[in-house]
């Protein structure tokens, strides 16, 4: 009777083993989410115009180089701009963001508003592979890519929570207010 008892015990726990190896911990999958318990952090890009925005005239860039190599940030010459760089564009009332790679999938932005004057839009640094720091400029062209205005230089910005930066424009553009960039900030937040 005793050893009935021991089997059915042994029998039991190789049972609960076989139950915890195969069940495991609880496994996040490795991906651009945060794992529980990582703080996942977005960057938030404001820009203003004199004037109104106007994206059925001509377009809006935001173009970000993250390769986290401050000198070599992009250039308000779109056709110089590197296979590295990520760019958000409004053309038409419409947001889109993506890597200058051939064939690189779109990406999405986590928030985006346009209101008089003003875009905002909003990134998860995980869509930018986490870097260090990232290289921020904007453009506003006509529908053939010819500039209007841009900001005297790139800013760059680190990755740290309540990082900001700020582009510094000196001269008016030539596309009339609703294109004349006034001010370009970024700051990083929280995503959630």
């Amino acid at each position: 009777m005793e050893i009935m008892n021991v089997k059915r015990a042994i029998i039991i726990f190789l049972m609960i083993g076989t139950l915890t190896v195969v069940a495991g911990c609880a496994r996040w999958p490795e991906g651009p989410e945060p794992e529980p318990g990582e703080t996942e952090y977005q960057l938030e890009i404001t820009v203003e115009v004199s004037g109104i925005i106007d994206s059925s005239k001509g377009m809006y860039y935001i173009v970000m180089d993250a390769d986290g190599n401050s000198a070599t940030g992009p250039g308000y010459d779109i056709s110089f701009w590197d296979d590295k760089f990520y760019y958000i564009v409004l053309e038409d009332g419409f947001f889109y963001f993506a890597q200058k790679v051939e064939g690189s999938p779109e990406l999405y932005l986590a928030d985006s508003l346009i209101s008089g004057n003003t875009i905002q839009v909003t990134i998860a640094l995980s869509d930018l592979e986490k870097p260090n720091s990232i290289d921020i400029n904007v453009v506003t062209t006509d529908s053939d890519n010819n500039t209007y205005d841009h900001l005297d230089s790139y800013f760059t910005i680190s990755n740290v929570l309540g990082s900001t930066g700020e582009g510094v424009i000196s001269g008016g553009g030539t596309g009339g207010a609703d294109f004349d960039i006034v001010k370009a900030t970024a700051v990083i937040t929280h995503l959630y």
